[in-house]
């Protein structure tokens, strides 16, 4: 028997290193993504839309096939993209968009990979790839982190709900901050269609905004590596006693001592 790793966003960046790292330690590997793209060569390709529980659901037997004949189960929840802009400009599709790829499906994806497992007498453990933004809200950026956010909170709660189960062993969250990947492009490209009716009130920021994300603009310091992730991602994996958070880069353990040990009034003065 063999070692089961699901890994959704598989076909670029964090997702596509996962799935290199957990295929070179031993695991078989299935990669979900919406447009699958040769990320492994020994990886099954699924395609996955996690806007919709349909698909979610319909993957069981596919899922059931592969899970009866491991030896344990690990469900890396890492797909997502940044919805950035302000608030007041988004539209129901862009909140509902982003908060179905980074709370709504995966949790449901979860739920049904837990069901296989407990099914088959199979452990799982479930690690979502959050971020640095989830605990420190950013101006123009307020649907991604509230979506980051509640994904924490889903993934805890996912937790607490169930770990009485006899198949789920832990559930884990990964906050890097600042990561060298094709985020900023995608970020970008969904930002493009605010900016012809953004509100005259943020027509600055969004300029600033844009500029921060165009190619060749200025990389942050102590930006990671999608490999950075993968390795933490795998940390967790294979833990005797796995942690429920994994920071990866210095950005994150500061924001988590200011969140931790500072008042809000202070936290709002540091980061605004």
């Amino acid at each position: 028997m063999t070692k089961l790793a699901l890994v959704t966003g598989a076909s670029a960046g964090i997702g596509r290193e996962t799935c290199a790292l957990f295929a070179r330690e031993g695991y078989r590997v299935i990669a979900l993504s919406r447009q699958p793209s040769g990320v492994e060569s020994t990886a099954l390709e699924i395609t996955l839309d996690l806007e919709s529980f349909e698909q979610i659901e319909g993957l069981s037997g596919a899922l059931g096939t592969e899970i009866a004949g491991a030896e344990r189960v690990i469900l890396v929840n890492n797909s997502g993209y940044g919805q950035f802009g302000a608030l007041r400009d988004l539209s129901e599709s862009m909140w509902q968009k982003q908060f179905s790829t980074h709370v709504f499906g995966p949790i449901k994806l979860a739920a049904v990979c837990l069901k296989l497992c407990e099914r088959h007498g199979i452990p799982l453990r479930v690690i979502a790839v959050s971020s640095v933004l989830s605990i420190v809200p950013q101006p123009m950026k307020g649907a991604y982190c509230a979506a980051k956010s509640a994904m924490n909170a889903a993934h805890d709660s996912f937790w607490f709900d169930e770990r009485g189960s006899k198949s789920l062993e832990s559930v884990s969250l990964v906050l890097p901050g600042p990561v060298a990947t094709r985020f900023r492009e995608h970020a970008l490209a969904a930002l493009k269609p605010l900016l012809g009716r953004a509100s005259a009130t943020h027509r600055e920021k969004y300029q600033a905004l844009e500029s921060a994300l165009a190619p060749g603009a200025r990389i942050k310091p102590f930006t990671a590596s999608a490999s950075d992730v993968a390795k933490k991602i795998y940390r967790a994996a294979e833990a005797a006693r796995p942690k429920p958070r994994y920071f990866v880069t210095p950005q994150t353990y500061i924001a988590d001592l200011i969140t931790r040990f500072l008042p809000h009034s202070v936290q709002r003065r540091l980061l605004g």
